[in-house]
């Protein structure tokens, strides 16, 4: 994540990098930083943002503990979700704990994109039992007879499915 250096326009503003917006009021970034700044949470790291018809999506995962406490061995769950909510299961994993403030590297995940009918798709990390810990990344894809849709309104207003 990139370094939040300017958190409010002090006057307005046409162009400018705050994620709250004059006077006061949040920008759609606001509402993920604070998502991505939680304490303790599923992650991945992605080697890109694009995918295209007939690659292999890839994430490495990752269990983040930013917290004073040790965290218990519990699932992690990683679904591809596309076209209307159609799901896949790409992975489970049987994270094993971690000491407080410690990050865990997990196994990397790997699925064939199936054919897709739009161009956004998600990738969702679940630990079943603690939504407080969900995380979920939209990525873009290219492929034939594609539709090119736009991330609703309520994504960019920091709502998550």
């Amino acid at each position: 994540m990139a370094l939040n250096w300017c958190f409010q326009e002090p006057w307005p503003c046409a162009a400018n990098n705050s994620i709250i917006n004059w006077p006061a009021k949040p920008k759609p970034a606001f509402y993920h930083v604070a998502k991505s700044c939680r304490p303790v949470l599923a992650s991945a790291r992605f080697p890109k943002f694009r995918w295209d018809e007939g690659e292999t999506f890839s994430c490495e995962l990752f269990m983040l503990n930013d917290s004073y406490e040790k965290l218990p061995a519990m699932p992690y769950e990683v679904t591809l979700v596309y076209d209307d909510n159609k799901e896949v299961s790409v992975l489970k994993w049987d994270f094993p704990g971690s000491a407080e403030n410690k990050n865990y590297a997990g196994p990397t995940a790997r699925i064939p994109l199936p054919k897709m009918k739009s161009n956004l798709f998600k990738i969702v990390l679940n630990v079943p039992g603690k939504p407080e810990l969900k995380s979920e990344y939209t990525f873009v894809y290219r492929g034939k007879n594609v539709s090119n849709n736009k991330p609703k309104q309520a994504y960019l207003n920091g709502v998550s499915d």
